[in-house]
């Protein structure tokens, strides 16, 4: 729809940005620190390791101070929880403790908000080694212990939780499993068998940050792309709801509703990827839904329909880790109409605000943008200066979009860009930055560090300052 008038943003609204531990501390053996599957996964030749990142673990000062100059009421980061319980579950490491509790702290002296990731991808390697992880239902009281801990630790002073960042493509990165051999259906049935042990895991952690009476929202980031039908043709059409089904929608059905839906359980019973439900299990999520709901977005798709045939039978599918294409259901195509990034993912600002709406109106429950941005081969320039005019036209036309979907009737408190500085991408190394500070190091080449403000950086300052009036300005 078009308006004759704009609503602005609440007086209240969070702006911030986001990391995760792994990509940013750097540290990965200091302190006591534990091994994550992560830190031991095989990595590309030609990308850099974790090991250094952004050094965020001895920049931490520096690097709050450069976030409360740019004006962030919130910050998203993660708990490497292998900081804090080494081995993933047993002894304590007190350093790591402390070095959260600095941060914390850190923050709350410049009144930002911690917004806490409690797991993002970095799964304790020991408790892999221990009973095969996520996997196992002993992952469930492991994760919870973990949390509980947390939230006795830093609860005084963190109220915004999010519980497990990117479920589905923790599923579908084996590797992200600790899993490394199998054919391609064993590994997808182990994986919807650790989906639903996270899933009751989740339910019994928000089951204890009520009972423990914290304040706050709790709730998993999703990572979600809008999917468009190629077409008008009707079997496109379906190709893109069921593909919406299958990528995107089945994770928030069992996390905010409880259900396994009648048309996702017969695509896991087809495909013998269904997972063993033990009493009790679903009963514990229905009755502990999110209080939110983290949305990563950062593109859209296409798709057009994909029948079946003697060559692609149903079962069918191409062997990647993010379905593409599965025969008698979908194909991801590229869309026309739409630019891409340099890594190809397609620009799609409207594709937000359709995820907003879909999102509230099949949930109704608030929404913060957990992650948005674009990444980019960021040139540093003769004194200090990155020319990121892509990253702000990205982002303002992304920021614009959320405004509308809230005129709309969407309930979003908060908006995270990814990312604050540039990462270590976890496929694409050092060469694909995010950040609103460039890190001053290459894919193998540490230099000195440094941190340094890119042109975004100024802009978004603006946008902070004006509660996102500066959006809608050249």
């Amino acid at each position: 729809m078009e308006w004759k008038n704009r609503e602005g943003y609440p007086d209240n609204f969070l702006w911030g940005a986001a990391t995760s531990s792994f990509q940013i501390e750097g540290a990965t053996t200091a302190d006591g620190k534990g091994l994550s599957v992560i830190d031991v996964m095989e990595k590309k030749a030609d990308i850099t390791d974790f090991s250094v990142a952004s050094d965020h673990y001895h920049h931490m000062e520096e690097d709050v101070a450069l976030m409360a100059e740019l004006g962030l009421k919130i910050y998203r980061f993660s708990i490497a929880w292998t900081r804090i319980f080494p081995e993933g579950n047993g002894e304590i490491n007190q350093k790591g403790v402390d070095f959260y509790n600095r941060l914390i702290d850190t923050l709350k002296k410049y009144d930002i908000e911690p917004l806490v990731t409690m797991y993002h991808f970095d799964y304790p390697q020991a408790l892999v080694e221990q009973y095969g992880g996520w996997i196992s239902r002993q992952s469930i009281d492991d994760y919870h212990s973990y949390a509980a801990f947390l939230f006795k630790t830093f609860g005084d002073r963190v109220k915004y939780w999010l519980t497990i960042n990117e479920q589905d493509h923790v599923i579908r990165f084996s590797s992200r499993l600790g899993i490394t051999e199998g054919s391609y259906i064993e590994k997808m049935w182990l994986g919807y068998q650790a989906n639903h042990h996270m899933c009751v895991a989740t339910a019994r952690v928000i089951e204890t940050f009520h009972r423990l009476g914290m304040k706050g929202k709790i709730g998993p980031a999703v990572s979600y792309s809008w999917i468009h039908p190629s077409s008008s043709n009707p079997a496109d059409v379906l190709a893109s709801k069921d593909a919406a089904l299958i990528k995107n929608n089945y994770l928030l059905d069992l996390h905010c509703k409880g259900i396994y839906s009648k048309a996702f359980w017969k695509y896991l019973e087809e495909r013998n990827y269904t997972p063993k439900i033990n009493e009790g299990d679903m009963e514990l999520i229905r009755q502990n839904p999110p209080t939110m709901i983290g949305v990563n977005y950062y593109y859209s798709e296409t798709a057009e329909a994909f029948s079946a045939n003697d060559k692609h039978p149903i079962g069918y599918h191409k062997e990647t880790p993010l379905p593409t294409a599965e025969a008698g259901i979908f194909k991801i195509i590229k869309n026309p109409q739409l630019p891409a990034t340099d890594w190809g993912w397609e620009i799609d600002p409207a594709g937000l605000r359709l995820t907003l709406r879909e999102l509230y109106e099949r949930y109704e429950i608030p929404l913060i943008i957990t992650e948005n941005g674009i990444g980019a081969y960021d040139k540093l320039e003769a004194g200090d200066v990155v020319q990121d005019d892509y990253r702000i036209d990205y982002l303002q036309k992304h920021i614009q979009q959320i405004q509308l979907a809230m005129n709309e009737g969407a309930e979003v408190f908060g908006y995270c860009a990814w990312s604050f500085m540039d990462l270590v991408s976890a496929r694409n190394g050092m060469q694909k930055r995010y950040g609103f500070v460039y890190i001053n190091r290459e894919e193998f080449d540490l230099k000195d560090l440094r941190r340094i403000k890119k042109k975004s950086f100024n802009w978004y300052k603006e946008v902070i300052r004006s509660n996102g009036e500066k959006v809608w300005k050249n």
